[in-house]
């Protein structure tokens, strides 16, 4: 079986007040970067960030790996989540419920999010089992609520990770999201995984039940 591997995206602002998310998964600089708002946004968003009246929410939100493609992702209200390319290509999209789903541009399911069977949410953070089509859990998610969030399923991956030392509480919903990938992952599977976390961190949409 293959050591799991921890995947974080923490939570920041830019000068423009914009939340960021910067994901690593070892020593080194981020494998990407979203960005709150970074997709074709209107002047009163634009201004509603500014002033710090807009955290988070729908919109699109713009991820950018190191290698690779750009992603969009945008977050809407009552809606499943679209993800395009910067021409406008579609990657696919999420569609969220109790149980949510992950499609790809021919409408092929990719992944699904489920809440923890130990429970869905704790003071410290919403957790969620991620799976393939055919149920096997590829991932374990935790949407992080506070700072001792970050520590949570760290039993199943050495206890000595670098990064996994906490930080102060940032005035922002959520600090960020920490996953335990326990299978190597495709392509489209990891980005459809970055995705859900920008969704849930910075989109602030719900996955699950437990986060309704």
């Amino acid at each position: 079986m293959t050591a799991p591997q921890v995947l974080e995206g923490r939570i920041a602002r830019k000068l423009n007040n914009a939340l960021t998310m910067a994901f690593v998964d070892g020593p080194g600089e981020p494998i990407g970067v979203a960005v709150q708002g970074g997709g074709a946004e209107g002047m009163g968003k634009k201004v509603a960030v500014l002033f710090g009246f807009k955290n988070g929410g729908a919109g699109t939100h713009r991820y950018a790996p190191r290698l690779g493609q750009a992603l969009r992702i945008e977050s809407r209200e009552q809606e499943p989540t679209v993800l395009t390319r910067d021409d406008g290509t579609p990657v696919g999209s999420i569609h969220r419920g109790d149980v949510s789903s992950g499609v790809d541009a021919t409408g092929r399911e990719i992944l699904r999010w489920i809440d923890d069977p130990g429970g869905g949410k704790t003071l410290e953070a919403f957790r969620l089992h991620v799976q393939r089509p055919d149920g096997q859990q590829v991932a374990q998610l935790h949407l992080v609520r506070t700072v001792a969030g970050w520590s949570l399923g760290r039993d199943i991956v050495d206890a000595t990770i670098w990064w996994g030392h906490a930080g102060r509480p940032l005035p922002i919903p959520f600090l960020g999201t920490s996953v335990q990938r326990l299978v190597p992952l495709t392509l489209d599977e990891h980005e459809m995984l970055v995705a859900s976390c920008v969704d849930m961190a910075i989109g602030l949409r719900p996955y699950s039940a437990a986060m309704r």
